[in-house]
């Protein structure tokens, strides 16, 4: 009798076995419908956002202060500029701007300027240099001299005696090209100045000045030496 129950049993046990392993089929198809794998819940599972540092533009430094140098001060504040007026409709501004280097026609008389420097300068024949005015008034100037030194009489009296020294003298070179207005601007002796201001008498006739194209007068200064040699 013992020998027939094993089986039995054993039967049972399968059994119990079996639906055990159906049912967990079922709960194991259940999960996978309703938790497909991967897309569980998982805190490991979800995406972080990039968290990307802000660069913000570094402060400047200040500046280096000067160590003991003071600051400059203005003593006064600056003047505010004045206003401008309303312009006058009549004002023109060409008015008593244009002028002709001294040439005035009054009641039918020219009035000549003297000048210092002209455009041409007064010049003799022979120093005529159209290429270069600079040589031109160089050689006159030259020529000048060497005629008053040449007809200058150093006086007898004054000779004997050892006097001798330097006169300046100031003449013009007119319009008309002669010597005009001669003086000693600056003397040595009576007979001295006398005797240079007679040697202007040996000046030719010259060319005249001109500027801008019309004659005008040129004042010259001139040293005479008189030397005892």
């Amino acid at each position: 009798m013992t020998p027939s129950k094993a089986p039995k049993g054993l039967f049972q046990l399968g059994l119990i076995v079996s639906f055990s392993l159906v049912l967990v089929a079922f709960e194991w198809t259940e999960a996978e419908w309703d938790e497909p794998a991967g897309w569980a819940y998982s805190n490991s599972n979800l995406l972080e956002a990039e968290m990307v540092p802000v660069h913000l533009p570094a402060k400047p430094k200040p500046p280096v202060r000067a160590v003991g140098i003071a600051p400059a001060i203005d003593p006064e504040p600056l003047p505010k500029p004045a206003p401008n007026p309303s312009p006058d409709p009549n004002f023109d501004p060409l008015e008593g701007q244009l002028f002709e280097l001294g040439f005035v026609d009054e009641g039918g008389e020219e009035e000549i300027e003297t000048l210092l420097i002209a455009e041409h300068m007064p010049h003799f024949d022979g120093c005529t240099n159209v290429l270069d005015r600079s040589l031109e008034r160089a050689c006159t100037e030259a020529e000048m001299i060497a005629l008053i030194q040449r007809c200058a009489q150093f006086p007898k009296n004054l000779r004997s005696r050892a006097i001798s020294g330097v006169v300046y003298l100031q003449f013009n070179i007119d319009e008309y090209g002669e010597v005009s207005r001669q003086k000693v601007l600056k003397g040595a002796h009576p007979s001295l100045d006398q005797s240079a201001l007679s040697a202007l008498d040996c000046i030719p006739k010259m060319i005249p000045g001109t500027q801008q194209g019309r004659p005008v007068r040129v004042t010259y200064t001139i040293p005479v030496r008189f030397t005892i040699r």
